[in-house]
């Protein structure tokens, strides 16, 4: 299946709500649901290009094998998610909350997700290429082979979640003042 802009509901009919929403093997291109309701959303072997999804509430959704092309999804709320085998590739996700999800094979591609909340997220198999995670909210998440390489992680709260994760050495500053505001250790 195939969807663009025609396919949405217009935005001047208000924030729209889809209950129960499985979307299958399809291309999704140029939608916008800033604001929509999606409860139970499930997207199987889906693209989603170009579309504008900012503000978008889908708690409990289940994205398996799902590429994020171009996409805004500034404050999508994925709260208590399942993303599997999913790709975020030059989005813009700014205030991303992904409170108690459960990523696995995630990859961050030239993506911004400035003050992202992964608080209690079970992170394995996350990949970073110029992705932008400053003042992200790492707070007792767990994250299992995580490669973070190539993303700014300066001004993360939680960096001790980090236990683990792979870092080049041009991020040890960033990550290391994050460690040593977080033990309380004041350099005067």
């Amino acid at each position: 299946m195939w969807a663009s802009a025609e396919h949405a509901p217009s935005p001047d009919e208000g924030a729209a709500h889809i209950g129960g929403a499985e979307i299958r093997e399809s291309t999704l291109e140029g939608i916008r649901l800033s604001s929509a309701r999606a409860d139970s959303l499930r997207l199987t072997d889906v693209v989603v290009s170009g579309c504008d999804l900012s503000g978008m509430v889908a708690d409990g959704a289940s994205l398996t094998r799902v590429r994020f092309i171009g996409c805004r999804l500034t404050g999508i709320v994925l709260s208590d998610a399942r993303l599997t085998d999913v790709s975020f590739e030059d989005c813009h996700a700014d205030m991303i909350n992904l409170r108690m999800a459960r990523l696995q094979r995630v990859r961050l591609s030239a993506t911004r997700c400035r003050q992202a909340d992964l608080l209690e997220a079970r992170v394995a198999d996350l990949s970073t290429d110029g992705a932008d995670l400053r003042g992200a909210t790492l707070e007792r998440a767990v994250f299992t082979a995580a490669d973070l390489r190539g993303a700014d992680l300066e001004d993360v709260r939680g960096a001790s979640a980090l236990r683990g994760a792979i870092i080049s050495p041009e991020q040890v500053l960033g990550v290391g003042l994050s460690l040593i505001g977080e033990a309380g250790i004041r350099v005067e």
